[in-house]
């Protein structure tokens, strides 16, 4: 197992553990009773030995204890590998180095659906084989806007990343990358939206609204800035495995799924009633309309009852005035950008709702296709929401990348619990979007 940069035999891992004074009674008598030598590596013969081991080295690793229910996941995972990997030499170099960080950091399930905040198991074996495949992994994630916690705070952005903890949630992802033992090379990259003129893309439109009415954009597109900062910062430290980390502008990707969606549905897609009867239905607008309408609904202003769409859209001058207006010097170039930035959102928020539900199911689909099709990049999700038409779409992609077949996935999205859940044990550890 490798360890900032540290070869340490399992073993060697818990007798440093129990060199701390404060260990609970109960995980120190079960580290004392383990004998690594006498365990198999798929947990076959001698079950409980091998659930043992499996909880103090997670144990050691994050200071939480996991329930019988989640190291027995990571059982059900190594039988879920495929036969290639689970042969004694394979198997004994992904139990215990690499197994125990992917069960600190996703939630797995037996059944084949679905399920917010959790995996799929035969998906996280899918994983763990393709970076078998993959002698130069990128883990690659897209982190949404940092908002507040609380209700009130939901609609602004924080003052500042915490730092800390995206430092956790950034070192799983070492661990795993650090305990592949086929890769010759590993890189993180993280996605960010920056303070440009698409900044509305990556928040909720109540929060982008809420500054563009009280004449706050610059100050919007200064937390972004901030923002990406503090994560490029993060992320430039030298690693000690050599792992090569770095935050990249999200514009991109925006652009590369507004340009899909031109190329397959028209350049009028943004006004197009995609329920309408003479429209051809593919797979992927499918999704949008059955699963991902509902969500897209409820997030946007101008389709809600409670807003006056005319209202808004009648007065986008005055926001852009107002906005201009209120900065504390006339810099022609920061007046653009936030001209750019309000008359972006008015366009994004007058799509056909359809529309609108279309886009944000295509960039899930066009990142499972860019996956599928890459041989170097693995997906782990650590954006805030993980919902069902997210998976069905970069599900789809992923498999159209791989010429239209139906298998399993390798994406994985971090573990999420409530806000104001105290971390007890491993069921609490909340890593997406930097909760914990």
């Amino acid at each position: 197992m490798v360890i900032d940069g540290t070869r340490l035999g399992v073993m060697e891992l818990v007798a440093i553990n129990l060199q701390n004074i404060s260990l609970p009674n109960h995980v120190r008598g079960m580290m004392t009773s383990l004998n690594v030598d006498s365990i198999d590596s798929l947990g076959i013969e001698r079950s409980s030995r091998w659930e043992n081991l499996m909880s103090a080295i997670i144990y050691c690793l994050c200071g939480q204890m996991p329930s019988r229910q989640e190291v027995l996941r990571g059982r059900q995972i190594m039988m879920a590998l495929p036969n290639n990997l689970r042969t004694k030499g394979v198997a004994e170099k992904i139990a215990f180095s690499l197994l125990p960080y992917i069960l600190i950091g996703f939630k797995a399930h037996l059944d084949n659906r679905f399920q917010s905040d959790s995996n799929i198991v035969s998906d996280v074996a899918t994983f763990i084989a393709r970076l078998h495949d993959n002698h130069n992994p990128i883990a690659l994630s897209f982190l949404c806007a940092h908002r507040g916690r609380s209700g009130i705070e939901r609609h602004v952005l924080i003052d500042s990343v915490q730092v800390g903890r995206a430092q956790v949630t950034l070192n799983v992802i070492k661990g795993i990358l650090s305990n592949d033992p086929w890769a010759k090379s590993r890189s993180i990259r993280w996605y960010q939206q920056g303070p440009t003129e698409w900044a509305c893309l990556n928040m909720f439109p109540e929060m982008f609204l809420r500054y563009v009415t009280s004449g706050r954009v610059s100050y919007l597109l200064t937390l972004l800035g901030r923002h990406f900062t503090e994560l490029q910062e993060l992320m430039g430290v030298t690693d000690p495995n050599g792992i090569k980390t770095e935050l990249v502008e999200m514009d991109p990707l925006t652009s590369g799924v507004l340009s899909f969606l031109s190329e397959r549905y028209g350049a009028s897609w943004r006004s197009t009633d995609f329920f309408d009867v003479t429209i051809k239905k593919d797979q992927l607008i499918g999704i949008a309309l059955d699963v991902a309408l509902p969500c897209v609904v409820r997030q946007m202003p101008f389709y809600s009852a409670s807003h006056a769409h005319e209202g808004y859209v009648g007065k986008k001058s005055f926001y852009i005035a107002q906005n201009i207006e209120s900065l504390q010097d006339s810099n022609p170039v920061r007046a653009c950008l936030i001209k750019c930035a309000i008359e972006r959102f008015f366009q994004t928020q007058i799509m056909h709702p359809t529309a609108k539900a279309l886009y944000e199911t295509a960039f899930y689909y066009v990142w499972g296709k860019r996956t599928a099709m890459s041989n170097r990049e693995i997906a782990i999700g650590i954006d805030r929401d993980h919902n069902n038409f997210q998976y069905l779409a970069w599900r789809l992609g992923y498999n159209d990348g791989l010429g239209g077949t139906s298998l399993p996935i390798p994406l994985l999205y971090a573990r999420r619990t409530a806000e104001d859940c105290e971390v007890s044990a491993l069921k609490d550890y909340s890593l997406r979007q930097f909760w914990r």
